[in-house]
């Protein structure tokens, strides 16, 4: 298969309420759309820049505009291929080498004529996704927690790291209020130090929540050691694994017990798959995350999770927050995160522009 071009369009998303994590807030999603032909098929992708994948908007339009230029007429045998390629051609963008990733993969399932998730090898169309509440007060997170509830979500992700006091007592709230049948999981977003996390996990341990998520900057290989051997409540790494290089660095240390996968962070599905190949092989269960991402590659990262059985937990529901995605396709039904049924991504959109 040959890629015969490549088109982008950047796109500002605002969003239905602010999100605020401990490391700030945002009103909007910065993403990056981009269509691919390869002959007469022609997929589609997203990449969202952050300081997570250390792109923003300008410098992810500058790194396709130039893979746009390189990349038509290379020919490849199989996605990797081209991520390969990519690596070979610009250093680091991880969330356009996604978004161009992602099309490629449309492309190859919809010439195969089927799912993408069937396509990599899965056999459900479907998984239980939460919904993440924002760092607020505790009063507006239980709103929250009881509207998501009600709207079918059996999982909730509560974002803290700001202030212990205040984040226990958040997370208590939402706990008394949902009940004990909805799954929480938290996240610190590296805004703990490992003395504070492990205060926290300690206070919380008979709250049944299911992991606590890089509770300490993405460099403290020590602290996470600590609390990976020390937390009552799991441990699992972000933002320090970006390649499958930093899953052999966690693993040498001791330093998590699962890990949070994101197509925007590794590159695409091709290189979350090797990501996700060492966390099986190091017995770290994963879960799938997003950035701030619309419909599109929300469903990308759907089909990747639906294919690898390593894959306990995704966390697949930025577009919820969303006004005017220009993608649609998606459903939502009792909790779960539903894949088209169409071949590819399944994803329809309206180009931006």
């Amino acid at each position: 298969m040959r890629i015969d071009r490549i088109e982008f369009a950047a796109l500002s998303i605002p969003r239905r309420e602010p999100f605020a994590i401990a490391r700030g807030s945002a009103t909007a999603a910065d993403n990056l759309f981009v269509r691919v032909t390869c002959g007469g098929l022609v997929g589609l992708g997203n990449g969202a820049p952050s300081e997570v994948t250390r792109e923003d908007i300008t410098t992810a339009v500058e790194a396709a505009e130039f893979l746009g230029r390189t990349l038509p007429g290379f020919e490849f045998e199989k996605p990797r291929d081209l991520a390969d390629r990519m690596d070979a051609l610009v250093a680091g963008h991880p969330c356009v080498k996604a978004a161009i990733d992602i099309a490629v993969h449309d492309v190859v399932a919809r010439e195969a004529g089927q799912p993408l998730w069937a396509h990599l090898g899965g056999s459900r169309d479907r998984m239980a996704t939460d919904m993440t509440i924002g760092i607020m007060s505790a009063e507006d997170a239980v709103e929250r927690a009881r509207r998501r509830k009600a709207e079918g979500f059996r999982s909730l992700k509560v974002k803290v790291g700001t202030d212990l006091g205040s984040d226990l007592a958040r997370v208590r709230a939402i706990r008394e209020a949902v009940g004990p049948a909805i799954e929480l999981r938290v996240d610190g977003n590296q805004g703990y130090g490992w003395q504070e996390a492990l205060a926290f996990a300690k206070e919380l341990q008979g709250l049944g929540i299911a992991f606590f998520e890089q509770p300490v900057s993405a460099a403290d290989y020590e602290g996470m050691r600590i609390l990976a051997e020390s937390s009552p409540i799991p441990i699992m790494a972000d933002e320090m694994v970006l390649t499958a290089e930093h899953v052999k660095k966690l693993r040498w240390g001791n330093a998590a017990n699962a890990v949070n996968l994101k197509l925007m962070k590794h590159g695409g599905i091709a290189r979350a798959a090797e990501v996700d190949t060492i966390c099986e092989s190091a017995g770290y269960p994963t879960m799938v995350g997003c950035m701030g991402e619309p419909q599109l590659s929300i469903a990308a990262g759907l089909h990747f999770a639906l294919a690898r059985k390593n894959v306990r937990w995704i966390d697949l529901d930025s577009h919820f927050n969303l006004i005017e995605d220009p993608s649609s396709g998606l459903r939502f039904e009792d909790g779960d995160l539903v894949a088209p049924k169409g071949t590819g991504l399944g994803i329809n959109l309206k180009w931006p522009g």
